[in-house]
């Protein structure tokens, strides 16, 4: 039984859980993990260059150019930690059918509880992959400001009058036109492809808006429109959102808000997702999330799990850990609206 308490064993079977309901981070941030060296994180916010090179002669030196701007921004990681205590008594129950039916029962409560637990990181991670977005994350107050990813205020819109998405005299997809040539002018990338997140409200003003109605009375409209909600637009791909969570007030928030479009101009370093590794006198050295791939050797690991045992009351504590920043790296290819 004790094996099943090995904080190798509690922080492989945490990493190893699926989060489909991480839709944001899956799709921008995952696969960019990388645990840095201490819990001091430091990365780069890139504008490019937007210059063109002139002709040279052949036995000319190469042109001096000019360097990637880069705001390099160093921070403390932040941390976020659950814990969670499985009384002995509660599983008192089982005792009197024997050893092996505690034990099943210990394992079913662990692997229930990790998994509520981890949820509770997906879900904080996917709220801030999302404000993220919007160029700045918040703690789960919603008021202490964790990073600022220096949005420029020219991509931080909130339409009005004709120009809302719920006017009739308002053109939604000149504007997402519009936008998609802002950020390829402000990013200093290669945009390859298009990408927003919208809330429903968003979503219901396009679905009802009369030259967008029009335009989904053509055949290339109907291929692209399924299920009630438009796919795609202005050779932009739509992902209407609706995932939500309940902050500390007992508010429930969306982590798109139903009035909000954010477009972003994929390209190759639009963001980066380092972590810190914890600080636990029970880790590898005492610093590190560790797991092991199929050949058994150790590798970085995003979540951080151990056990351990109290006395009075009888039972144990099973704390999830990790140390994530979701960064925006390339701020002049996203625009955050409120258009409805």
């Amino acid at each position: 039984m004790d094996n099943l308490f090995l904080i190798r064993t509690l922080t492989t079977a945490v990493n190893a859980m699926v989060a489909p309901s991480r839709r944001i981070y899956n799709r921008l941030f995952q696969g960019k993990e990388n645990m840095q060296g201490s819990d001091r994180l430091a990365f780069d916010i890139i504008s490019g260059s937007e210059g063109i090179l002139g002709n040279i002669a052949v036995n000319a030196p190469a042109t001096v150019d000019k360097k990637v701007g880069v705001t390099t921004v160093t921070m403390t990681a932040p941390r976020i930690a659950n814990k969670r205590m499985i009384a002995t008594a509660d599983l008192n129950a089982a005792r009197q059918w024997g050893q092996q039916l505690a034990l099943m029962q210990m394992e079913q409560r662990i692997a229930i509880e990790q998994r509520d637990m981890r949820n509770k990181h997906d879900r904080t991670l996917e709220w801030w992959a999302a404000s993220a977005l919007r160029g700045y994350i918040y703690d789960s107050d919603l008021t202490t400001l964790l990073v600022d990813y220096g949005l420029d205020a020219s991509h931080r819109v909130t339409l009005t009058g004709d120009d809302l998405f719920t006017s009739p005299n308002s053109n939604p997809i000149n504007k997402m036109r519009e936008w998609k040539q802002t950020i390829e002018e402000d990013s200093g990338a290669v945009i390859t492809g298009w990408l927003a997140y919208l809330g429903f409200e968003v979503m219901d003003a396009l679905i009802i808006h009369p030259e967008v109605k029009e335009w989904l009375k053509t055949d290339r409209g109907a291929q692209i429109a399924e299920n009630g909600r438009i796919e795609r637009m202005a050779g932009i791909e739509l992902d209407e959102y609706n995932a939500s969570f309940v902050d500390d007030d007992g508010t429930r928030r969306r982590m798109i808000a139903s009035d909000e479009f954010t477009l972003i101009g994929l390209c190759d370093d639009l963001v980066d997702m380092p972590f810190a590794p914890v600080v636990d006198d029970d880790a590898p050295n005492g610093v590190g999330n560790i797991t092991f791939d199929q050949n058994g050797a150790p590798v970085p690991a995003l979540f951080f799990s151990k056990s351990w045992k109290v006395q009075d009351p009888s039972g144990r504590w099973i704390k999830v850990e990790s140390r994530p920043l979701p960064v925006l790296k390339r701020a002049g290819a996203v625009i955050t609206a409120t258009v409805v």
